[in-house]
C-alpha cells in the first residue's frame, strides 16, 4: 500500500476553508456543525451526506475531506511514535507497549519504532533508514571536519556544478544552449540544485550538502540535455570532480 503524501498545515487549513465557503455559498442550515478541527470536519462531511446539498458540493467536500484524512493519517503516525517513545521513558517494557498493537516480540516493537521514524523523517516506512542514520551519525563528525578542512576546494567544486548545471538546463542565460524541454524547474535535478545552492550561499556545507550534490550529478548525467552535449563539454569534467570529492569524503 502506497504511503500518502504529507499534508502541510497550510493545505489542511485551506481544505477546511474551502468546505466552509461552499456551505456558506449554499446557505446550508447545518453549517454551524462544521467546526474547525480536521477530525470534526471529516465527521461533518461523512454525516452530512448528499441530502439537501448540490452534487458538486458533496463531491468537492469529499475531495477536500480526503486531504484532511491524509493529514490525520500522518498525525496518527506521529502520535503513535510519541506514545511508544514516552512509554519507554515512563518504564513500560517493549512487551507492554507491543501488546495493545498486536506485536508479540520485543524486536517487533523496535522495528515498529524504527519504521515510524523512517516514515516521519524520510517519508519511507523502512526501519533500515533510521538504523543507517544512527550509524552515519557516529561518522558525521569526522566527515564534517574533513569538509571544514577542505572548505575552499569543496566550495569551488560546488560552484562549478551550480554554474554548469544552470547553463545546461537553460537557467544561466548562456546563448550557446537552447532551452531544453527537460530543464529548469521541471528537471528532476532542480530540487537538489536548490538545496545545494542554499547551503553554498549560507556557507553551511555538511555531508548532506555533498549527498544532495551527488543526487544532482545522478540526475544530470542521465538527462537528455547532458547526454546531447559533446563529451569534452565542461559539465562532464565538473561531474567527475564532484564524484572524486564525494569518493574522498566516503573514504573517511
Amino acid at each position: 500500500m502506497a504511503t500518502p503524501p504529507k499534508i502541510s498545515a497550510v493545505e489542511r487549513d485551506a481544505a477546511i476553508a474551502r468546505i466552509d465557503r461552499r456551505h456558506a455559498r449554499i446557505d446550508d442550515p447545518r453549517r454551524s456543525e462544521l467546526g474547525t478541527d480536521p477530525r470534526d470536519v471529516l465527521e461533518f462531511v461523512l454525516n452530512r451526506g448528499p441530502v439537501g446539498v448540490p452534487r458538486w458540493v458533496a463531491a468537492a467536500d469529499h475531495a477536500d475531506a480526503l486531504v484532511l484524512w491524509t493529514w490525520c493519517w500522518w498525525e496518527d503516525r506521529r502520535t503513535e511514535r510519541r506514545l511508544l517513545r514516552q512509554g519507554l521513558s515512563a518504564g513500560l517494557s517493549l512487551a507492554d507497549l507491543g501488546a495493545p498493537l498486536g506485536i508479540t516480540t520485543r524486536q517487533g516493537v523496535r522495528d515498529r519504532l524504527d519504521r515510524l521514524s523512517g516514515l516521519l523523517e524520510y517519508d519511507r516506512p523502512d526501519e533500515q533508514l533510521t538504523r543507517t542514520a544512527r550509524r552515519e551519525h557516529r561518522a558525521r563528525d569526522a566527515r564534517q571536519a574533513w569538509i571544514d578542512d577542505h572548505r575552499d576546494e569543496v566550495r569551488a567544486v560546488l560552484l562549478a556544478l551550480l554554474l554548469q548545471a544552470r547553463r545546461v538546463l537553460g537557467d544561466g542565460g548562456n546563448a550557446e544552449h537552447t532551452a531544453h524541454p527537460d530543464q529548469c524547474a521541471s528537471h528532476p535535478a532542480q530540487e537538489w540544485l536548490d538545496e545545494v545552492d542554499a547551503d553554498y550561499s549560507d556557507d553551511a556545507l555538511t555531508p548532506a550538502t555533498l549527498a544532495a550534490a551527488g543526487l544532482v550529478v545522478a540526475e544530470l548525467r542521465s538527462s537528455d540535455p547532458v547526454l546531447s552535449l559533446d563529451r569534452h563539454h565542461r559539465i562532464h569534467g565538473t561531474l567527475r570532480a564532484l564524484d572524486t570529492l564525494r569518493a574522498r569524503l566516503a573514504a573517511i
